[in-house]
């Protein structure tokens, strides 16, 4: 099938044993405003350098190993295109549709959903040593393909506005990664996330953890919300 996607999130660049260097990317169809997943390739090559708020039009498939309504696999083609990005005024009718579309994550299980949007309160950045797991994936990344992995993990934590709850969750926002590669101070960073007015997340599950929503990205909205 053909979409035309505006990308609104992106995870930091991962790959392992078994799967090349990639990034997922949460995008919204431009046509049915629905948030859907793909996974693209990261290298060398510049014929499709999707960033946020880029629009993309590419060719899809349904992933058969990822049954996440949501996932798909972008077929190679010379059709897929990356055009501009979204002018600001374009930006902000984005930040409104996506909104709109926050739910608490009880619903989202319910209805067998993988992604989604949490309004949040008084934000904060943490920095945490990497776990078994992620060292591993960082020895992969470093020896395997010669590309950077930090050495600490991100978490953020607030007050979720539509359950009043507290939470802390894995953030895997690819901007804040690129922060630390260019070695920007843990309190700049931690500055940078304080001070947006209306932070939301755009959070996603694990392939095999369906009901564990991470924070694939964190995005201020021009105007208050809830």
């Amino acid at each position: 099938m053909r979409k035309r996607l505006i990308c609104v999130a992106q995870a930091r660049v991962i790959g392992g044993n078994k799967k090349a260097p990639h990034i997922c990317t949460i995008s919204l169809d431009a046509d049915t405003g629905e948030l859907v997943r793909t996974c693209l390739p990261f290298g060398n090559t510049s014929d499709m350098p999707v960033r946020r708020w880029s629009v993309f039009d590419v060719t899809l498939e349904r992933l058969s190993a990822d049954t996440r309504t949501e996932s798909y696999f972008v077929v190679e083609s010379a059709d897929n295109k990356c055009g501009d990005k979204l002018t600001n005024s374009q930006q902000k009718k984005v930040h409104e549709h996506l909104l709109s579309l926050a739910v608490p994550e009880e619903r989202l299980v319910e209805e067998n959903r993988s992604i989604g949007v949490k309004l949040i309160q008084d934000i904060k950045l943490h920095f945490l040593s990497l776990d078994t797991k992620h060292t591993g994936i960082r020895r992969v990344m470093n020896t395997k393909y010669g590309l950077w992995y930090s050495d600490k993990m991100l978490k953020v934590s607030g007050k979720d506005l539509l359950t009043e709850k507290p939470f802390n969750r894995l953030l895997l926002d690819w901007p804040f990664m690129e922060g630390l590669r260019k070695n920007m101070s843990y309190n700049d960073l931690r500055f940078s996330i304080s001070r947006m007015k209306y932070p939301y997340l755009i959070t996603g599950t694990h392939i095999r953890r369906r009901k564990s929503f991470m924070a694939i990205s964190v995005l201020s909205s021009p105007k208050p919300y809830g």
